[in-house]
């Protein structure tokens, strides 16, 4: 035996691994070969007029081995035509233009339906909230709020700035009496005194009622 003969036998085998990839590539090849031809066959003008489901080239199911037009005798029918549908689309739709077209409107009824919750959700949502201008306020604009406490647990609300906003003091005194239920006054100053502590209400009924008082021109004065 020569020592060619020896170098012969000292070389490795491939793999297993390795003939496996190479098997993969020939099939992916092999596979592409038959995508391509059969789209060049599907598209001959001839062919669509005969017989547009049954081209020359035979592409054999690789689930039940059957050529694809046979696969609704195959055992498993179902994981044929999914196969078929991922890797051979055109002669899928060909074959079974009913499921496409029936799925086709499964999807079509799925994205209306997804519209339409998304709409729904956007309905739901509660508005935003506008951001308020932020107002320019100046001394000649405010609006004070001072309560005092006078005897246990009772206390005096003076309200003045009023005049500053063309109100007439004294049917504002009125109006605030009969709104809040309590005993009102003017006192030497011009100023509106209320029974009660009535701080919080008159911060938020002042700007509702009289929409040229703004909430950053009143100022409350703490106990």
């Amino acid at each position: 035996m020569s020592d060619s003969d020896d170098d012969i036998f000292k070389k490795k085998k491939p793999s297993k691994k390795k003939i496996e990839q190479q098997q993969k590539q020939q099939q992916q090849q092999q596979l592409q070969q038959q995508q391509k031809q059969l789209k060049q066959e599907l598209n001959q003008p001839d062919l669509q007029q005969n017989n547009p489901k049954h081209p020359k080239l035979v592409i054999y199911c690789v689930i039940c081995t059957l050529p694809v037009e046979f696969c609704t005798y195959s055992k498993a029918p179902q994981e044929c035509k999914e196969w078929l549908k991922t890797t051979f689309k055109d002669l899928y739709a060909l074959l079974y233009p009913e499921d496409l077209k029936l799925e086709q409107e499964k999807q079509a009824a799925l994205l209306l339906q997804q519209q339409q919750i998304a709409q729904q959700q956007i309905l739901l949502q509660p508005p935003e909230k506008k951001k308020k201008k932020k107002v320019k306020v100046t001394e000649s604009d405010m609006v004070y709020i001072k309560v005092k406490e006078r005897n246990r647990n009772k206390f005096i609300t003076t309200l003045s700035g009023l005049e500053k906003h063309g109100l007439d003091i004294k049917e504002t005194q009125k109006k605030i009496s009969k709104k809040f239920g309590c005993g009102s006054s003017i006192n030497e100053k011009g100023a509106i005194e209320l029974q009660g502590d009535l701080s919080a209400e008159l911060e938020e009924w002042l700007p509702k009622e009289y929409p040229s008082i703004k909430e950053d021109m009143i100022a409350i004065q703490e106990k």
